[in-house]
């Protein structure tokens, strides 16, 4: 009877087990961080670098680019309201663009000296919109 336990449990295991690994392949990560992705959006491509940018101190970024059907105003939205508990938006604008209109906030949580910066770039000749979601931690070492 233990045999046939442990038979059955075996088979078992080996029918579920593809669709486990498929299901956890299939799964991309919905967030940058604290960062979510837009509902919907398409993941473009990453990239990473080390250096100054944004106003904040030296730091190991990671960049995620993102593209959206959505409308532009539904997308700044989004991220507008996006609020991660303990860290400061500390800078909001939008831009005009001759082809399109340009959304940028930065967060920042000085205590981890943790940064992101936000931007929602609209393309009008494609109609789709343009989302970089980037993320700094700052490094100790200097230049």
């Amino acid at each position: 009877m233990k045999r046939q336990a442990r038979v059955l449990a075996l088979v078992i295991a080996l029918l579920l087990a593809p669709a486990m690994l498929l299901t956890a392949a299939c799964r991309r990560g919905d967030r940058l961080g604290d960062l979510p992705y837009f509902p919907g959006s398409t993941h473009v491509g990453k990239a990473s670098s080390v250096g100054e940018a944004y106003g904040f101190p030296r730091s190991k970024w990671e960049q995620i680019e993102l593209r959206s059907a959505a409308p532009y105003e539904q997308v700044r939205e989004f991220y507008a309201k996006v609020a991660i508990s303990g860290w400061t938006s500390t800078f909001e604008s939008e831009t005009p663009k001759s082809a399109g209109r340009v959304y940028n906030r930065f967060l920042a949580d000085a205590k981890r000296r943790h940064f992101y910066a936000v931007t929602v770039e609209e393309r009008q000749a494609s109609r789709t919109v343009t989302i970089l979601l980037r993320r700094g931690l700052a490094t100790k070492t200097p230049r």
